[in-house]
Parts: C-alpha cells; sequence; structure tokens
C-alpha cells in the first residue's frame, strides 16, 4: 500500500449526445473516506468529440474539453478547479498520442500559487 487504508465510491455517468455516436458527455463523482486519497471529494464534466474533422478527418482521433473540482482532506487547503483541452490522435496502428493544456486554479496544496498552467504529451500503447 502507498498509503492510509481507507475506502471510497465513484460513480461515472457516460452518454452519447449525437445519433452517430460521435458526441460524448461523461459526468463523475467520487468520495473518500479516512484519508484514503489524496482528493476527499473530486467531480468532473467532459465532453469529448470523435474524429471532429477540423482541418481534414483523421480517423480514430478525439478532442475534448473537462471541467474538473477537486477538494482535498488537509486543514487548510483549497478547492482545486482545472479546466482542460486535449486533442488525442493515431500515430500508429494501437499507438495514440495526446497533446493537453490544463489550467489549474486554486490548485489545493499550495497557496503560494492561485494558477498553474500544464501541458502534456502523452503516448498510450493498447495491447
Amino acid at each position: 500500500m502507498a498509503g492510509p487504508s481507507g475506502w471510497g465510491y465513484y460513480l461515472m455517468h457516460q452518454q452519447e449526445m449525437t445519433a452517430d455516436g460521435r458526441a460524448i458527455g461523461i459526468l463523475r463523482y467520487g468520495k473518500s473516506f479516512d484519508d484514503a486519497a489524496v482528493y476527499e471529494e473530486q467531480a468532473a464534466a467532459h465532453f469529448l468529440l470523435y474524429e471532429p474533422r477540423l482541418f481534414t478527418r483523421i480517423r480514430n482521433d478525439v478532442i475534448g474539453v473537462a471541467f474538473n473540482w477537486a477538494r482535498a482532506p488537509l486543514e487548510g487547503t483549497r478547492i482545486e478547479k482545472n479546466i482542460e483541452l486535449f486533442y488525442r490522435l493515431p500515430l500508429f496502428p494501437d499507438v495514440d498520442t495526446t497533446l493537453s493544456y490544463q489550467s489549474v486554479i486554486d490548485p489545493a496544496l499550495t497557496r503560494e500559487v492561485d494558477h498553474a498552467s500544464v501541458v502534456s504529451l502523452r503516448l498510450r500503447a493498447v495491447f
């Protein structure tokens, strides 16, 4: 174990928003108890658009936006909010890359920073 024992729950609802299934909405909520996780509560709303047809059509790419809210269990921490924009595209069969930008507002575990920007490039392999 990496931390204290405890328990929690996580709920998720995923809904197709168009008849062709390209637009997806996702709502998530989780709560932990007994300081079992970094965040005591988390909530999120996501919108995903598969094969968005931006400049050209790429099979199996996806663009998304998310709003996340989190509350840490430690005394004196702030409620953290985060907005994420991302684009995922296939590089090779079974290998995708994702370019992401996150705007973190009121990071929970520090009072010295009110805003942080995070840019990431991720590789994902499916096997």
